[in-house]
């Protein structure tokens, strides 16, 4: 995290819907995130059921280079999977936050390739195919952490090589703070609708929403025209940081976020986005799956929908003998 991250301004306070009046915060001195401002509401929808029936369609899959994989997300309509990869081995400066996209059946064979050069982590990923062509929604324009500050909308081009100053890339991040922090993107097919997690200070995340229509033509702002929701996620104390954030994925109502280190337990918790504070649906439930993978470390969550089914995805990478590979699963019943 870097030294000089802010909080929520007085402005941004102020301009914030929620339940407590935000003078009131002021005057009072209570925790914002604590107290969780929201805005809007968000239709209701099923809630994935996480000991419920799912399968494995990708088990041990190397991907386009022997780097780490760090998410992934579905083309829904042509049935592909784009991963993003990051080189945890990298030592270079001037190759902080280089990526492999790498494009695969729904089974994880490789399809294609793409290099991304001095764009992030790729913590998490958004996949939009649009007009015939597929578009990758990343983090971008990396900082000297290897973390993206930006949100970018770039063509997938198998083979291509795009650099982080490269005028195709468009500028997709939300102006709805004085500071937004890691801003990482995730798309729900259900409801064609952009969600962006991000920070506004050390462990106070917060998730927001816009209709896929407005955020592919930049209309990224408070305006309560183009904002369909806000809310605050919980913080995680010291537990956050021996079982860090690992992904996000949400279905209609509900935000499904994966946590765990590598070689622990792994976790998924389920937000209600018409909540607020620290509230959750579940929290913590811990997932067994992938429990024999040397390394196991839980990578990257995402929904897939497939022959008229709505699944909910998640992954992991692993590590035998030096060979990187990457295994998902998912869940499809629900509540």
């Amino acid at each position: 995290m870097r030294s000089n991250d802010r909080g929520l301004s007085r402005r941004r306070l102020l301009g914030t819907g929620g339940g407590i009046a935000a003078a009131a915060l002021l005057g009072s001195g209570a925790s914002l995130l604590g107290a969780g401002p929201a805005y809007a509401v968000v239709d209701d929808s099923p809630r994935f059921k996480l000991d419920g029936n799912g399968d494995n369609p990708v088990w041990k899959k190397s991907l386009h280079a022997n780097w780490v994989m760090q998410s992934f997300a579905y083309d829904n309509v042509n049935q592909h999977i784009y991963f993003a990869q990051t080189n945890s081995a990298n030592t270079d400066p001037d190759r902080v936050g280089d990526l492999w996209i790498t494009k695969t059946d729904t089974s994880g064979n490789e399809l294609g390739a793409m290099a991304l050069h001095n764009f992030g982590h790729g913590v998490s990923i958004g996949v939009e195919p649009y007009q015939g062509a597929v578009y990758l929604w990343t983090e971008w324009w990396t900082s000297t952490t290897g973390f993206g500050t930006k949100i970018g909308r770039f063509k997938f081009v198998n083979g291509a090589t795009l650099e982080m100053t490269d005028g195709s890339i468009q500028d997709r991040t939300p102006s709805i703070a004085d500071t937004v922090i890691s801003p990482q993107p995730a798309i729900d097919p259900s409801t064609d609708r952009l969600w962006v997690r991000y920070k506004v200070d050390t462990d106070m995340p917060r998730i927001v929403g816009f209709n896929m229509s407005d955020a592919r033509a930049g209309r990224l702002t408070e305006n309560p025209d183009y904002r369909r929701a806000e809310r605050a996620l919980p913080s995680r104390g010291d537990w956050g940081t021996a079982n860090p954030f690992q992904g996000f994925a949400v279905y209609g109502r509900y935000a499904y976020i994966l946590e765990g280190a590598a070689n622990g337990p792994s976790y998924i918790s389920v937000i209600d986005l018409n909540g607020s504070g620290q509230s959750t649906v579940v929290d913590k439930w811990e997932t067994t799956a992938g429990q024999s993978l040397t390394g196991r470390e839980p990578q990257g969550m995402a929904i897939w929908l497939a022959s008229g089914a709505a699944r909910l995805a998640f992954g992991f990478h692993s590590n035998t003998d030096g060979v990187r590979q990457s295994s998902v699963f998912y869940k499809s019943e629900f509540v």
